[in-house]
């Protein structure tokens, strides 16, 4: 493992902001700690760059332990939220301040700030100060100063949440390919779920000082472990009264029941639906154009439930009799997660 963190603690006076953190990162992946504001993200970030120093257990970068190795000597590149910009220095003195701090030889320099204008695509630019460029391009040349000194890991803390949406979709794409293509190892802090499915190779969710879960963004999204992470992703509506849906073996003592709009199909009265066995009926209470659907919420005998339709299909009004099909829900129980099946589902259909 390239990053490694071993039963690390960090308190602030009688707050727990990590408590018994572990794990491993490989060399060029790029990993998002994914949580909740307060749950501990950023205090893990700031501890591997050195911003803050655990009170018990090992950072190691590369194989080393950092623990007591300064910030500045870490071979860390460092992205703030805020940009963090100096104002009155241009684009180009902004990417090749850490060179100069590093005393790098002037023709590298201007080689190394060269490449990395035609990189992060500000070619152009380079004599503009902050206040004359965009948010999405103020970010650009935030990466670009983070990467000129070469550094073995780069670490962004919520790097996209001061940029409107459809920059901030276009600097995802952007970031994913860069880090690809620069192999640099890359650790960075958001509370954006979508954000981390859609960039990261590995996801660290946290939660309260905690890891919650470890893994790819597939298997943490159809596989929760935990009841905070089954509650986490997707929009989950939780069932008050789950046994108005049919063909579920629901165990005794469970202690919620959640169903994603992907669960859930929504069929009109009088179109087919071959799991007709297991339907319930609903009543259409929103329904909302959201582009490449239609989000719907339901309510089935009390529980209201949110899903999907396609845009194509035959609409549905608000307050249409609906038939609803559940194909699986999620069970939690005693902080565990595990997935329940419509048993009409995982039969095979005859057709006669």
């Amino acid at each position: 493992m390239y990053v490694e963190l071993k039963d690390i603690n960090k308190n602030y006076g009688n707050f727990e902001a990590s408590k018994d953190i572990n794990f491993g990162i490989e060399k060029g992946k790029l990993v998002a700690l994914l949580g909740p504001s307060g749950s501990g993200k950023t205090t893990i970030l700031r501890m591997i760059a050195g911003l803050e120093t655990p009170d018990s257990g090992e950072i190691l970068i590369d194989g080393e332990v950092v623990n007591d190795i300064p910030a500045s000597k870490r071979g860390i590149g460092f992205v703030f939220q805020n940009y963090a910009l100096f104002r009155y220095m241009t684009v180009w003195d902004n990417i090749a301040f850490g060179l100069k701090v590093q005393k790098a030889d002037k023709e590298y320099i201007k080689q190394r700030v060269d490449e990395l204008l035609t990189l992060t695509n500000l070619k152009g630019f380079e004599d503009r100060y902050p206040t004359q460029l965009s948010g999405g391009q103020r970010q650009r040349v935030a990466f670009a100063r983070a990467l000129a000194p070469n550094p073995h890991l780069l670490l962004l803390d919520e790097p996209f949440a001061a940029i409107d949406a459809k920059v901030r979709q276009e600097l995802r794409s952007w970031l994913k390919e860069m880090i690809e293509q620069l192999g640099v190892t890359s650790i960075f802090v958001t509370h954006d779920q979508d954000e981390a499915i859609e960039v990261s190779d590995q996801i660290i969710l946290t939660n309260k000082g905690r890891i919650e879960q470890i893994g790819t963004p597939l298997e943490i999204y159809q596989n929760p472990e935990t009841a905070f992470t089954a509650g986490f992703f997707g929009k989950g509506s939780k069932l008050d009264y789950p046994q108005t849906f049919r063909r579920f073996d629901i165990p005794e003592g469970v202690d919620d029941l959640l169903v994603r709009p992907e669960f859930v199909e929504v069929t009109k009265k009088d179109e087919f639906q071959k799991y007709s066995n297991s339907v319930s009926e609903g009543t259409i209470v929103e329904a909302e154009f959201r582009g490449d659907w239609i989000e719907l919420k339901v309510d089935v005998d009390g529980n209201v439930i949110n899903a999907r339709r396609a845009p194509e299909a035959e609409p549905v009004e608000v307050g249409e009799r609906v038939n609803v099909l559940v194909y699986k829900l999620l069970v939690t129980e005693n902080d565990k997660a595990r997935i329940l099946y419509n048993e009409s589902v995982r039969e095979p259909v005859v057709v006669i």
